[in-house]
């Protein structure tokens, strides 16, 4: 094989490492972010059921802030 038929070879087999090193990053790239969606996914619909939790649990006690205003309001004020 000649010289340049060599060095021809050689830029070849280089282009090809470099090809396969960049579909490496890439396919690792995408896994990646397909990773932290789905995290984020998950942490949206927990936060939304904690939220929904914590929503209920106030309703309960403004509820039963109304209920103890009026007794008291009452006790004040018996008329």
């Amino acid at each position: 094989m000649s010289k340049a038929g060599m060095m021809n070879t050689v830029a070849v087999g280089i282009a090809v490492q470099s090809d396969w090193e960049n579909r490496q990053f890439s396919s690792s790239l995408s896994l990646n972010v397909r990773r932290l969606f789905e995290f984020l996914l998950q942490f949206e619909s927990a936060t939304r059921s904690k939220l929904a939790v914590l929503n209920e649990k106030l309703s309960v006690l403004e509820r039963k802030l109304e209920f103890l205003e009026a007794q008291f309001s009452t006790a004040v004020n018996p008329s």
